[in-house]
């Protein structure tokens, strides 16, 4: 429908994803408990950073090291996140979701945002600025007049090499961690 958009998957939900299986496997206790089990899990989260290209070497190491009580969930995460071994051997089928949906290495490396979080926030900021659920059209035309006014403020001050609002000092933190990974 729209081809020239890229569409990006969030770490926040192929997180949640694979810890809702964790529970539907009934490997929630098993996760609590065993430490070891726990480290394997964050390593196939972790596949999330791994380069594209290594993506599937890296989740068949990474497999090789789990017990057999784990194979109902290895086998969602290959046939969702990976894609399956074809039967003769040659490469695999597509998986459920593609590995540039979920992956953000590239993201990492060209230090852009891995969530929408600011989208979410500002679509937040916006409702409450506009104060009604349902404004009518010349109430939401002049809150979005009010909206581009500040933006253009605030693209000016960028333009002048003022800093606009930054992020939280724990978030820049965690973003140099990740990138010195």
């Amino acid at each position: 429908m729209l081809p020239n958009i890229l569409h990006k998957g969030s770490l926040f939900h192929f997180s949640q994803a694979i810890c809702r299986q964790v529970q539907n496997k009934g490997l929630a206790t098993k996760y609590r408990q065993d430490e070891c089990f726990r480290l394997k899990l964050k390593k196939l989260i972790a596949l999330a950073f791994v380069p594209l290209d290594e993506v599937t070497t890296a989740f068949d190491l990474i497999a090789d090291q789990f017990n057999d009580d784990a194979d109902d969930l290895l086998e969602y995460f290959e046939k969702t996140w990976i894609g399956e071994p074809k039967r003769r051997g040659t490469g695999r089928k597509k998986p459920l979701f593609d590995h540039k949906l979920w992956n953000i290495h590239d993201r990492v490396i060209a230090a852009t945002p891995r969530s929408n979080n600011s989208v979410k926030g500002w679509h937040n900021a916006f409702a409450i600025r506009v104060s009604i659920s349902h404004p009518t059209i010349v109430k939401l035309g002049e809150k979005i007049r009010r909206e581009q006014s500040k933006f253009e403020v605030d693209m000016a001050k960028i333009l002048q090499g003022h800093n606009i609002k930054t992020k939280k000092t724990c978030y820049r933190k965690l973003d140099e961690r990740i990138t010195r990974l």
